[in-house]
């Protein structure tokens, strides 16, 4: 049995260190090719080699007027920054009536709303595109944002966590004589701090790497994102090099990154006490 035991505690080991490893190495190998002299062949590129060249790349992508990797982080934190507060007020509140208060039809609707996450993003694309055209929110903040607001996975994440908290405080606030919006905003919303934080960061790094519907709804390079300029690096009529083109990756990643590392806790806590009800 200890043989077992110790055979089966390494296997999950292992299966963990392959994970991690397969999740690791790209950003890994961009990190190495960017810290490399500029010419060294791809198989000696498994390590970065030249912290001074690799200085000099992303100054050059920083500098660069024809890539204006900046202007396009701005325009993509905007619009990423947008849309999760958005999703956090939209979902929050259909959570809050889906999670402490019943009507006709609730289930219904709930199992409607999480049939949503089995469609395919590029069955919504066209719809979404002409009622974006007729409202005319072409290349515009608006237009990027609003329609990534509904989410059925952050719906999910807030409701599963207020069905823990206790119908109670629902009936404290209205003992206390507040109003049906303000127990969800002076006593609800405030509890679900780990939800909110949670659905802050998935939402933000989804926005922050979200390059199909920016391609879709932005045609000036005044709009673009980041996803659209790194990817413009990559095109068949792209003049720029491979270390220009992965020194642009890496900068695009830091910030989503960052934010991952501070607040990971957070997301554990908050998926782990999703299927916890009180």
């Amino acid at each position: 049995m200890k043989m077992i035991h110790l055979f089966q505690n390494i296997s999950r080991w292992l299966v963990a260190l392959l994970c991690v490893v397969v999740a690791v190495f790209p950003l890994w190998y961009t990190f190495s090719v960017v810290f490399s002299p500029p010419g060294t062949p791809v198989t000696q590129q498994l390590y970065p080699s030249s912290f001074s060249a690799g200085i000099e790349k992303i100054s050059a992508v920083l500098t660069e007027t024809n890539l204006n990797i900046l202007k396009a982080s701005m325009v993509t934190f905007l619009f990423a920054a947008f849309q999760v507060v958005g999703m956090v007020i939209v979902t929050s509140l259909a959570a809050y009536e889906f999670a402490l208060f019943d009507f006709p039809g609730k289930n219904f609707l709930f199992i409607l709303a999480l049939s949503s996450l089995m469609m395919p993003t590029v069955v919504t694309l066209i719809p979404l595109f002409q009622v974006a055209i007729k409202l005319k929110w072409l290349n515009t903040l608006q237009g990027l944002a609003i329609p990534g607001m509904a989410s059925a996975l952050a719906l999910f994440i807030f409701r599963q966590f207020m069905e823990s908290l206790s119908r109670e405080l629902v009936d404290a606030g209205r003992v206390d004589g507040a109003s049906h919006f303000g127990i969800y905003r002076l006593i609800i919303l405030p509890l679900c701090q780990n939800a909110i934080l949670t659905v802050t960061v998935w939402a933000f790094v989804n926005a922050w790497a979200n390059y199909i519907w920016p391609l879709v709804i932005i045609t000036k390079p005044d709009m673009f994102t980041v996803s659209l300029v790194a990817a413009a690096q990559v095109g068949q009529r792209s003049w720029t090099t491979v270390d220009f083109a992965m020194a642009t990756y890496l900068i695009s990643a830091i910030p989503p990154i960052i934010l991952y590392v501070f607040l990971q806790r957070y997301i554990i806590q908050g998926f782990s006490t999703t299927g916890l009800k009180g």
